[in-house]
């Protein structure tokens, strides 16, 4: 990013681009009136409950929430950071930003980002051909053997670094590039007598790129075939920490993976590079893996914008069970830091079997099936425990006991908790579940806080029952009236200017009114209304209820006249203010049971004529409504 992008700029490209045209490139669109609805690209779902709206530039799913405008989209479906959404976007819609002036450590900073990138692209491209030319063949051959063809190699940039002392040093020098640049992105090291060699010696290459499509990295591995001398290399080697390159940060098949990660709402995280490729050539395209490191807040966080659904697929042994509650750790700080709350499930495979090898032998099906099916990490833990404890022994049952209940104790949902307790630990122990929650009340944790039920009435329904339900009852009228001052303003009659906001008993539905009355009132655009909500919540309703259907306005034939549909709106907000004259009346006589028709006369004769006037009006308003 070049600096601060100017203001003016972000609201002209977010008010003149196409958000039709930007969302039909994840999802089909048809029209609705005057909205588009489709599938939604954030889960899966048979009936379309996406609705876009070129008025505002904004969408609104009625299945699973998501809500916003251009920028909220491309951030949520590409993972990306505002200024990036912002420069994506006037990328696709032929727009130049203009930027603010840049301090000179910026301008420093940016060159110096661009000119690695540049070195980086660069050597991808060489490993590239050098793979399929002639120095590449014992690399095609073990591509071939691994069950991968020219399509999969050529779908991930796959490389080949050449058995030689510096022949990628070399051949990038000759390009232009600077040895140090060669060194700085980690491709070049420097000897101890100053002479420049390969990082990457006899190695199929791996690109990494980050979530803009830009090569950061590298992961070499070794090949069976080549003869490394008396040297015995590591099977693996990733680039070092580089300005490009933080390993706790990047994941290999990212850019691959982000769509079908969003579409499925989970993201498969894998130990090496090839389960990605394998996983992906099965059509399981929501597969990433670490570069060598251990599962991160940092890893989390990115995977944080595209799904809350993190399934390991990691080893069953001591050091698999050891980083997945390295990631478990990881998830519930992003939950204490940053208010998001990650599913960490772990998947389980037969001994031996890594995710590329169960992908080619059972199948897309299967491996989807197996990633639904995923244990949540807090039992796979506990169940790992408990096997390899003493449960022979009463101290060997005790001791296994605590241990569970101390795993158990970091679990933040005391419903899950709860079940955890007597599902896996009581069963697996063989102990009564209240002695299970007895040891835990010992330790200071609390699996069950005896939580008393309800009382209900004769009819066995609770006693606010009732008045939940005509709460509901009288929120869905409310919502009502605003969506005919939202969508069709036109409609209202003059008995809407005489509501106030104490008229919606709902706090969404007052907040909505107040958003609108401060924006000028019915029938401003909806980017108006928008500006004037408190909190990207009350913006959230405030599109749904712009976009969502209203049948009994919009359900009439063609060549219908607006009558009827003045009428059903007219009715909304008269019955609305009805109800406010009511409650009127009940307070005028509640005063008027409390005075003396003697002492209070006068008082009295007042609040008999307010009540009159009252029934008088209320009655015209029911009448009409009727």
């Amino acid at each position: 990013m070049a600096g601060r992008i100017v203001k003016d700029d972000i609201e002209a490209l977010r008010r003149q681009a196409d958000i039709v045209a930007i969302v039909g490139d994840y999802t089909t669109l048809r029209r609705a009136g005057r909205s588009f609805k489709g599938l939604c690209p954030f889960h899966t779902e048979k009936t379309p409950s996406f609705t876009v709206t070129p008025e505002g530039n904004f969408f609104h799913c009625f299945g699973c929430g998501a809500s916003g405008d251009i920028y909220d989209f491309l951030q949520r479906v590409e993972g990306l950071e505002f200024p990036e959404a912002v420069e994506s976007l006037a990328r696709r819609a032929g727009f130049t930003l203009r930027y603010e002036e840049m301090s000179p450590r910026q301008r420093q900073a940016l060159g110096e980002r661009s000119r690695l990138v540049e070195v980086t692209r660069a050597a991808q491209e060489w490993y590239h051909r050098t793979l399929f030319a002639d120095a590449g063949k014992v690399a095609r051959e073990y591509l071939t053997e691994r069950g991968f063809g020219r399509e999969d190699a050529v779908q991930f940039g796959l490389g080949f670094a050449p058995l030689e002392w510096s022949a990628a040093t070399d051949a990038l020098r000759s390009q232009g590039l600077a040895p140090d640049d060669l060194i700085a992105v980690g491709i070049t090291a420097r000897t101890d007598t100053g002479r420049l060699r390969d990082r990457f010696r006899g190695r199929l290459m791996f690109p990494v790129e980050d979530a803009g499509g830009d090569v950061v990295g590298f992961g070499g591995r070794v090949l069976p075939a080549l003869d490394y001398g008396g040297f015995d290399p590591p099977k693996y080697l990733n680039s070092p920490e580089t300005p490009l390159y933080k390993k706790s940060r990047v994941l290999y098949g990212l850019r691959h993976a982000r769509s079908e990660i969003v579409q499925d709402g989970a993201v498969l995280v894998c130990e090496g590079y090839t389960d990605v490729m394998a996983l992906h050539q099965a059509d399981v395209g929501n597969a990433v893996a670490t570069c060598g490191t251990a599962v991160g807040t940092e890893h989390l966080r990115t995977i944080a914008r595209y799904a809350p659904r993190v399934v390991l697929a990691f080893d069953g042994d001591a050091a698999g069970v050891q980083a997945a509650e390295r990631a478990w750790e990881a998830a519930r700080a992003i939950a204490a830091d940053d208010g998001v709350r990650l599913d960490v499930h772990v998947l389980l495979l037969n001994d031996g079997m890594d995710p590329a090898e169960f992908a080619r032998q059972a199948g897309a099906a299967a491996v989807r099936e197996a990633i639904d099916a995923a244990q949540p990490v807090v039992p796979f833990v506990v169940d790992h425990r408990l096997t390899h404890a003493d449960l022979t022994t009463e101290a060997g049952r005790t001791a296994a006991l605590r241990d569970a209940v101390e795993v158990l104790a970091r679990e933040p949902d005391q419903d899950l908790r709860r079940e955890w307790a007597r599902t896996v630990v009581a069963d697996r122990i063989g102990v009564a579940y209240d002695f299970v929650v007895r040891t835990a009340d010992r330790m200071g944790v609390t699996i069950d806080a005896h939580e008393g039920v309800a009382s209900t009435t004769a009819s066995g329904r609770a006693p606010a029952a009732a008045s939940r339900e005509i709460d509901r009852a009288r929120a869905r009228r409310e919502r009502a009236v605003l969506r005919v001052a939202l969508q069709s303003p036109q409609l209202l009659p003059d008995e809407w200017f005489e509501l106030a906001a104490d008229d919606f008993t709902h706090p969404r539905a007052r907040a909505i009114f107040v958003a609108l009355s401060a924006a000028g009132g019915a029938g401003v655009a909806i980017d108006a209304v928008l500006e004037q909500a408190s909190d990207d919540d009350e913006r959230a309703v405030i599109r749904a209820v712009a976009l969502e259907e209203d049948l009994e306005l919009t359900g009439r034939a063609p060549g219908d006249d607006e009558s009827l549909a003045s009428m059903v709106a007219a009715e909304r907000v008269r019955r609305l203010l009805a109800e406010r004259l009511a409650d009127a009346e009940g307070r005028l006589r509640a005063e008027l049971a409390r005075l003396h028709h003697k002492k209070d006369a006068d008082r009295v004769r007042q609040l008999q004529q307010e009540l009159q006037a009252l029934q008088r009006r209320r009655r015209d308003l029911v009448t009409i409504v009727g």
